[in-house]
Parts: structure tokens; C-alpha cells; sequence
């Protein structure tokens, strides 16, 4: 027989779910198998101490409890290597589980730092949206008050408004325009930062 070609790499790769619900139920058959081979080694023994005293009481001679003696001693040597074979399967099974423990657990910390990521880069799109309209209104803003210096300064040339006047008005367009730098300079940044997790 030939062996299959193009094998997959990850052939052996299984989810650390699977690999819990496989060993899950192997571990409890071999949990009762544990049970089972305890069981019957202490009845073993308790044979063995009940031969000792058939003896002791002369109920049986020499050659007859070694006889016996050696058959239930050899039944008790099988069914120690039994339950060691078990209690290292066992052994081996807990390590598999833990580490599928320990991918699941890493698994779960991703998918939970992706989700949260996800979160953070809808909610910055959306505040970046509307952060990126109010900036517009702002450089309108920005434009009207820029056409009413510009409109303050014609008539101030053609001496259709006191200079007391155009002065206050000057200092109030320059106070405005003064506030709205800081809006623009405040909603750069936060633009920036929002384009920051956005692209992350």
C-alpha cells in the first residue's frame, strides 16, 4: 500500500475544543477502568492475606499455598502493570487537557483583544466622521468671519462707520477667529489620533 501523497501540513492540528471533548471521554472510561483495576488489586491482596492465614491455621499445607500463592501473585503483578499503564495514560491525558486548557484560554484572550480592537476602530470611524463635519463648519465659520473683516474694511475706507466702531468690531472678529484656531487645532489632533486606531 502506498502511502497517500499531498498530505495536508496540518494534518494533525485539531481545535483545542475537539481535543478536550476526545480526551474527555477517554479520560472517563479510564477513570472507571482505574476504579476497576484498584478494586480488584486490593481484592487480589485480600486473597493473598486470606491464603497466609489458611496456613496459619493449617487449613491448607505447604505445597498448596505456594501453588495458590503463586497464581494470585502472578494475578496481582498483571494487574499492578495494568493499573501503572492506566495511571500513565491518565498522567499523559491531564497534560493534553491542560495545555488544550491553555490554547483555549489564548484562543479566547485573542478573539477578545480582536473584538475589543474592532470596537475601538468603529467607534473612532464614527467620531472621526463626525468630528470631520463639525471641522467643515469650523473652516466656514472661519470663511464668514474672514468676508465680514473683509467687508468691515470697506467700510471703514469708505468712512461709513466710526472708528470706535471698527475697532471693537475688529477686536471682536480677531477674538472669534482667535477661538476658532483653537477648535481646529484641538479637532486636528483628535482627527489624527482617531486616523491612528482607524489604520492600526
Amino acid at each position: 500500500m502506498s502511502h497517500r501523497e499531498h498530505a495536508p501540513d496540518d494534518v494533525y492540528d485539531m481545535n483545542p475544543k475537539d481535543v478536550l471533548t476526545q480526551y474527555s471521554v477517554e479520560w472517563v472510561a479510564l477513570r472507571k477502568s482505574f476504579s476497576e483495576v484498584k478494586t480488584k488489586l486490593s481484592e487480589v491482596q485480600a486473597e493473598l492475606n486470606d491464603l497466609d492465614q489458611q496456613l496459619e491455621r493449617k487449613e491448607i499445607d505447604e505445597k498448596e499455598h505456594m501453588e495458590r500463592y503463586h497464581e494470585k501473585w502472578l494475578l496481582s503483578t498483571q494487574i499492578v502493570q495494568v493499573k501503572r499503564d492506566v495511571e500513565s495514560r491518565l498522567y499523559e491525558i491531564q497534560k493534553e487537557i491542560r495545555k488544550a486548557n491553555k490554547q483555549l484560554k489564548e484562543a479566547e484572550l485573542i478573539q477578545e483583544r480582536r473584538e475589543r480592537i474592532e470596537e475601538e476602530k468603529s467607534g473612532a470611524m464614527i467620531e472621526w466622521m463626525s468630528l470631520k463635519q463639525g471641522f467643515e463648519l469650523v473652516k466656514e465659520r472661519r470663511r464668514e468671519i474672514n468676508q465680514q473683516m473683509n467687508e468691515l474694511e470697506i467700510k471703514r475706507r469708505s468712512n461709513k462707520i466710526k472708528d470706535e466702531e471698527y475697532r471693537q468690531a475688529r477686536v471682536e472678529q480677531i477674538r472669534k477667529l482667535a477661538e476658532l484656531s483653537t477648535v481646529e487645532s484641538d479637532v486636528k489632533r483628535r482627527l489624527g489620533e482617531l486616523l491612528e486606531i482607524i489604520r492600526s
